[in-house]
């Protein structure tokens, strides 16, 4: 079966987990089989993302080889289901890494896993810079957001994802990510979900109640 076809609702939640990473992007941080072959990855997807014409040119090969995204992620990288999370405007060296992870086995899903180990390097990086050139569009079906919300995430999340929830390269974009992929992601770190267990986010959320979850996922998905 044609690997476009597959059903990818398998994949929800599996690309842009809320898992920061503790330092720079390196092969220490990626901890994958290879780390000398993951250390020239990273030093060649550096060099594209700073060069402007060769990062014109990867956004061009992504939108072709981002086909495969489109029915989860939305063409323009603004997801099409809300349990879904945006890769629009997400820091190019997270998406790069992700995959990276998955293609070695240190994250696995299904689907991504796959798709990982058939998209070569080049591929990978052109889909990281594809998405993370496109604009996150606010959703029309946003919760109202709240003080306690706003509270939780100026004591808590700034200081991983910034003042403005748009991250670093090392750390993940959560403004704006749709209200129920943020709220299911945030209470499966809080319920000790197996495939979260490694996370730092457990410790995070370890002392916040469900409610205080919920609120800074309503704050979260406000900020533009």
């Amino acid at each position: 079966m044609n690997i476009r076809f597959i059903n990818f609702s398998l994949c929800v939640l599996s690309l842009l987990l809320l898992t920061p990473f503790s330092a720079t992007a390196t092969a220490e941080t990626l901890a994958v089989k290879d780390p000398e072959h993951t250390t020239e990855l990273l030093q060649r997807f550096d060099n594209i993302v700073a060069d402007p014409e060769a990062r014109q040119k990867a956004n061009a090969e992504g939108q072709e080889r981002a086909q495969f995204c489109f029915r989860c992620h939305g063409k323009n990288g603004n997801s099409v289901r809300d349990y879904v999370p945006n890769l629009a405007s997400q820091n190019p060296a997270y998406l790069f890494t992700q995959f990276e992870k998955f293609a070695s086995g240190t994250r696995k899903n299904y689907v991504m896993s796959k798709l990982a180990e058939i998209l070569s390097a080049d591929e990978r990086v052109a889909v990281a810079v594809y998405f993370s050139d496109k604009p996150v569009i606010p959703r029309d079906n946003r919760p109202e957001p709240d003080m306690k919300g706003q509270q939780v995430y100026q004591s808590l999340c700034f200081a991983c994802h910034g003042d403005k929830g748009h991250g670093s390269h090392t750390y993940p974009r959560i403004a704006g990510q749709p209200y129920e992929f943020l709220e299911k992601t945030l209470l499966k770190f809080k319920q000790g979900d197996e495939s979260r267990k490694n996370s730092p986010m457990t410790a995070v959320v370890g002392n916040l109640s469900d409610e205080d979850l919920r609120a800074v996922a309503r704050w979260v998905a406000n900020m533009p």
